[in-house]
């Protein structure tokens, strides 16, 4: 009798130790199941996926010294993605506050829009989306943005699609800066070709800041990374088109040379300049213009999916060839690149090369006839920082930032291209 209670007892014990290890499991799954959702919240909606962040520099709240709007898109799928940017104001030899505000976007661009002498903001919205600063004849907070006007096409609205650019340039030379709009990548499985009378699917627009004018005027309907400059030679902006075709299509994904007639009109000018691409990725197609052999117009250092390429612009050189661009047969880098500067980084009078991948920056020094070599400089930051190069010091000489939505970094140039 004693031996049977003894094993009942021993029984009980071992169905009580099932239920506390079965209590045990259970609270771990659980707790594994909290511990992924605090982790996709806290982290992932800001911390995940592949990112795109690009800077523009300006002296934002008229003090002198040059600022940084940061922009940053992260897709979590082709039709899926978060955009938004702040500014890093600049308190003096490249020490910087951050600043938020409702103007954040995907892409945008600065420049002076209202003819008040102060930087006001664009923004890529399904058009575009001016921002004025409230100081110069607003007579209010220098570096204050409000939102003003939007910027739409009237005959055909530019339609949802992961985005493009949005560029600030004087395109008819009438003395106010106008607006290229374009986009890019466009939704998996979406449409690839339009009927007569359907709107573009991937539109290029450019819109002329003139009194009362908010319409975008349609230029192409190719995916684009423009680059705006005065390629052949003739007083006025052209762009350099980077072709960046939506994945799966059947687009021609060899990048352009539109020519602006004067007026803001842009005819292409035959050209297909053939760059080794990621099709459908939202990083790649970043265009630098500057001149890197010396002979007085503009060439063009391009991204691809194989490091950045050189294009020559042959005007310079032969007489009747502005404008027709020819590739130097140089590659900076490896791997995808993400941004691409062309900058005098060593004060020796022509543009250096800074060659940007996801987290780590190449500089190439250019011996003043475009040819280029590797410095040994890797700047290092994460896929969530955009760069950026300006004088953010004021003491002459190029500097390199990086900055994310929530810190930055600065190389200051010791004067001779050495950057620390």
């Amino acid at each position: 009798m004693n031996g049977e209670r003894h094993l009942s007892q021993r029984r009980m014990s071992g169905a009580q130790v099932s239920r506390k290890w079965g209590a045990l499991l259970l609270a771990l799954l659980f707790g594994g199941v909290a511990f992924a959702a605090y982790f996709f919240i806290l982290r992932c909606i800001d911390g995940c996926g592949p990112y795109h962040y690009t800077a523009s520099v300006a002296d934002l709240d008229s003090d002198g010294d040059v600022d940084v709007l940061l922009s940053g898109l992260r897709h979590e799928s082709d039709s899926i993605f978060w955009a938004g940017a702040v500014l890093w104001i600049n308190q003096g030899q490249g020490v910087f506050t951050r600043h938020e505000g409702d103007f954040g976007g995907p892409s945008t661009a600065v420049g002076d829009l209202d003819g008040d002498r102060d930087m006001d903001i664009a923004r890529l919205d399904f058009g575009a989306t001016v921002f004025l600063n409230q100081g110069g004849l607003q007579n209010g907070t220098e570096g204050d943005f409000r939102s003003a006007f939007s910027i739409r096409s009237a005959a055909h609205p530019p339609i949802g699609s992961t985005p493009g650019a949005v560029l600030l340039g004087d395109l008819n030379n009438d003395g106010r800066l106008d607006g290229v709009v374009s986009y890019c990548c466009a939704l998996a499985g979406e449409q690839t070709t339009r009927t007569d009378g359907d709107p573009p699917n991937f539109p290029v627009w450019v819109w002329i800041n003139t009194p009362g004018n908010r319409d975008l005027t349609l230029v192409d309907d190719l995916p684009m990374r423009p680059a705006l400059g005065d390629l052949d030679g003739d007083g006025d902006l052209d762009m350099y088109a980077a072709g960046l075709p939506p994945s799966g299509s059947a687009y021609d994904s060899a990048d352009r040379v539109l020519l602006n007639d004067g007026s803001g009109r842009f005819v292409d000018s035959g050209q297909r300049l053939a760059n080794t691409r990621l099709v459908g990725t939202a990083a790649s197609g970043s265009v630098a213009l500057g001149d890197v052999d010396g002979d007085r117009d503009l060439d063009a250092l391009v991204s691809t999916a194989a490091g950045a390429l050189i294009w020559i612009n042959q005007g310079g050189l032969q007489a009747g060839q502005r404008g027709l661009l020819a590739q130097a047969g140089q590659p900076m880098g490896l791997g995808p690149v993400e941004a691409v500067f062309l900058v005098d980084l060593d004060a020796d009078g022509d543009a250096d090369a800074l060659v940007a991948g996801k987290t780590e920056a190449t500089v190439w020094s250019n011996d003043g006839q475009a040819s280029f070599h590797d410095s040994g400089q890797r700047l290092l930051y994460s896929e969530r920082h955009g760069l950026a190069t300006g004088d953010f010091d004021l003491d002459g000489d190029m500097d390199v930032v990086s900055t994310s939505l929530d810190a930055y970094r600065v190389w200051f140039n010791r004067g001779d291209g050495r950057l620390e």
